[in-house]
């Protein structure tokens, strides 16, 4: 696998950060036009996303879908179990925010045009399957990590953000209907029964769906590049956990997903993209969560960039190995 290509791919998302970041800077973006486009990327660009990934001129073949939702379903509790045990060794009042950096990587936003450079367009199709449990766990389990979180505000890192704007920390944190009707667990449950039924949508719908899905991975990025010019330069760099857990996720969790699929019957077809998509930086919806939530997004925020930033130079040395 051609490492210039993928660093390539992945200094181009990077930069989007950087430019996000820039815009802020120059008052072209706000805090509260960031909260504003998180709350469309949650509702609305993500779910669209979500529901084009199956609106293409065929459909994904049925006997592929369930080795590639059953092996992913198991690395993504691979990095679940990980992630809860390493997020425990960080001792960090954030464990939450830190479970669920570890747990959840960038798959839809990064890890889209990673897979395809790496392995052809065939592979996005493993990307859809696995956004099944993906965002069933994303948006239950890491909202639930998330809101487990008071992280209290630095007034002068996020001069912005109100100390009132955060809920008071939750004693028991349970699912509601609310969580399990979210309009992107909702689109994941379309997903399932179009692929299930062959249910071919309309030309005309599924372009739609994919332009609106589209601007999800740069109003995404820039907006984790807008959140991070709220911090000082010196702290956007995070403390010693960041760089831990950003070494954990991009190169531990990977190797040991990697090394236990070496020992497996299953076909490297489909380990082999699992693992690179196991190696993806924090996600951006861990932004858009806290967010929407009115959670202190410092320690997210510099998790992603960090880990963004890293996967630049991570990703390719992992495709090598493959």
């Amino acid at each position: 696998m051609n490492f210039l290509d993928t660093f390539g791919q992945m200094g181009v998302l990077f930069i989007l950060v950087i430019i996000g970041f820039i815009c802020h800077k120059l008052k072209i973006m706000s805090v509260s036009l960031d909260r504003s486009l998180s709350v469309l990327i949650i509702n609305v660009t993500a779910p669209a996303i979500i529901l084009s990934s199956v609106m293409g001129d065929t459909l994904p073949a049925r006997e592929e879908i369930l080795p590639v939702l059953l092996i992913g379903t198991m690395t993504l509790v691979i990095m679940l179990v990980a992630g809860c045990i390493f997020a425990r060794l960080l001792h960090s009042q954030q464990e939450g925010i830190y479970r669920f950096m570890f747990a959840f990587g960038n798959i839809n936003f990064i890890g889209i045009p990673v897979v395809a450079a790496l392995f052809g367009n065939y592979a996005i199709f493993y990307i859809s399957v696995l956004t099944i449990p993906f965002n069933l766990l994303v948006f239950l389990l890491g909202q639930i990590f998330i809101r487990s979180c008071k992280v209290e505000p630095d007034p002068d890192t996020t001069p912005e953000f109100k100390a009132e704007d955060l809920p008071p920390r939750a004693k028991r944190i349970s699912l509601n209907w609310r969580m399990i009707l979210s309009p992107a667990l909702c689109s994941t449950y379309i997903v399932i029964a179009l692929v299930y039924f062959q249910i071919k949508t309309p030309a005309l719908i599924g372009q739609a769906f994919s332009l609106v899905g589209q601007m999800t991975i740069p109003a995404s990025l820039l907006v984790i590049g807008s959140t991070l010019a709220e911090i000082k330069v010196l702290e956007m760099l995070g403390s010693w956990r960041i760089y831990v857990m950003s070494g954990l996720k991009l190169l531990g969790i990977p190797c040991l997903i990697y090394g236990i699929y070496m020992l497996s019957p299953f076909d490297h077809k489909y380990t082999d993209v699992l693992v690179i998509l196991s190696a993806m930086p924090v996600a951006s919806y861990g932004t858009m969560i806290c967010l929407k939530e009115g959670i202190d997004p410092k320690v997210m925020s510099q998790g992603t960039f960090m880990s963004t930033l890293l996967s630049v130079f991570t990703i390719p040395i992992l495709a090598l190995i493959l």
